[in-house]
């Protein structure tokens, strides 16, 4: 027997998404609403909510990093989500790494970055979508990546030990 809602509240399942930090000028917030939406050219969107200072930064600066980290760094997702402002870097303890082609800081921990700068900004209803052209992959050499997935209302969760693969 199936329940039904209209919004995706605590009687719905959970939806696992690959959660990243993204980076605005010097500011970072977690980001699970995302997608790639072009193979070619490559092309990205992020959605971004209103009340976040990164929304406004990315109407501003039109360019952003996104930093995927190991579910290791949970609590840095989690600190930096629930602060508003201020020097995320210190209250984290990530470390600050240049960016080549866009004005954004990078976080060195990550294992894998996109640098992006946003060419169309759309709006469907509480966020907005970000569509960019990724300029750049920074790709960190790593033995295993357990990348964090974000569940909803707080709970995060990362891969299996041993992914299968579907035989053709």
């Amino acid at each position: 027997m199936f329940t039904t809602t209209l919004t995706l509240d605590k009687s719905c399942h959970s939806q696992p998404r690959l959660t990243a930090l993204l980076s605005v000028a010097d500011n970072f917030m977690p980001l699970s609403w995302h997608m790639p939406i072009s193979k070619s050219p490559l092309r990205y969107a992020v959605c971004v909510r209103d009340e976040n200072k990164s929304y406004d930064l990315l109407h501003i600066n039109q360019q952003f990093a996104l930093n995927f980290l190991d579910i290791s760094y949970l609590e840095a997702y989690e600190k930096s989500g629930n602060t508003h402002g201020g020097d995320k870097f210190s209250l984290t303890n990530l470390t600050r790494k240049k960016a080549q082609s866009i004005n954004a800081t990078l976080i060195e921990e990550s294992y894998m970055i996109y640098e992006c700068k946003v060419i169309d900004i759309l709006n469907y209803g509480d966020h907005d979508i970000f569509i960019s052209e990724i300029n750049l992959i920074h790709n960190k050499k790593v033995d295993s990546v357990k990348p964090a997935l974000f569940l909803g209302h707080g709970f995060y969760e990362t891969i299996s030990e041993n992914p299968q693969r579907v035989q053709r």
